[in-house]
């Protein structure tokens, strides 16, 4: 690059002592030299450009995935059994779906006077995890009444959750971990009462790049509801 701009230094004073100009086949050269250095540099920038685009969306993927699955793990860890009418303890779930869950959980335990929320998270068509809430509306000896229809409140946790086959949310019904090796986890099924489940594994795949470039963020974790009246270790439904 430094002998081609001296070599066109030195023509172009040459030119200015020459009255002659400059001929046709030294302007093609020229110029044919001018657009290699420009397309060089042109590739270099373009490069430079989806390589750094590519690297933010990855870092974006993995930043959103763990936010969502910060918030996921404290709502889920917080679900509590409450108090029937009759006296008996309702389940922590009401809805267990692949993409599609309703629980019970005591979030705001630092207030004076702590109630209970009923916490829904949802997929939507859109591949949007949203999170909903419902409110207490009233109280009689420990039996709460919640909020029906329209949530109390609602927000986006993470958009563009991918598809990738696996379930977001699946439960388990009995997890035995004196097994040597991996734990020995029996998946809960919807033959099953909702009482059944003690655990809940999240699997997200976040893909926030439209052209689907960049590389995704997958997270997973297997999360325990230590408030339940059942043994988290050894227990057999």
């Amino acid at each position: 690059m430094k002998k081609i701009r001296a070599a066109l230094f030195v023509r172009v004073r040459g030119i200015q002592g020459d009255e002659r100009g400059v001929t046709l086949a030294e302007l093609i050269v020229t110029i044919t030299l001018l657009s290699m250095m420009l397309a060089m540099v042109m590739t270099i920038f373009v490069s430079f450009t989806r390589s750094f685009t590519s690297d933010r969306s990855a870092s974006t993927n993995s930043s959103s995935a763990t936010v969502a699955m910060n918030e996921l793990t404290r709502v889920i860890r917080s679900g509590t059994q409450l108090k029937l009418p009759s006296g008996a303890l309702s389940p922590v779930f009401s809805e267990a779906k692949p993409e599609k869950v309703v629980l019970t959980a005591f979030l705001d335990t630092q207030a004076a006077n702590p109630k209970p929320v009923k916490v829904m998270f949802e997929i939507t068509a859109d591949r949007t995890l949203v999170e909903k809430r419902w409110e207490v509306t009233a109280e009689n000896k420990g039996v709460y009444t919640f909020k029906s229809g329209t949530p109390s409140s609602e927000r986006t946790i993470v958009r563009q959750i991918a598809g990738s086959g696996t379930p977001v949310f699946a439960y388990l019904k009995s997890v035995d971990v004196r097994t040597p090796g991996a734990p020995t986890e029996i998946l809960w099924t919807e033959a099953d009462p909702f009482s059944k489940i003690i655990a809940v594994t999240v699997s997200m795949t976040v893909q926030t790049d439209p052209s689907g470039a960049a590389q995704t963020a997958t997270l997973q974790n297997t999360v325990g509801i230590p408030n339940l009246d059942v043994p988290r270790i050894g227990f057999k439904p």
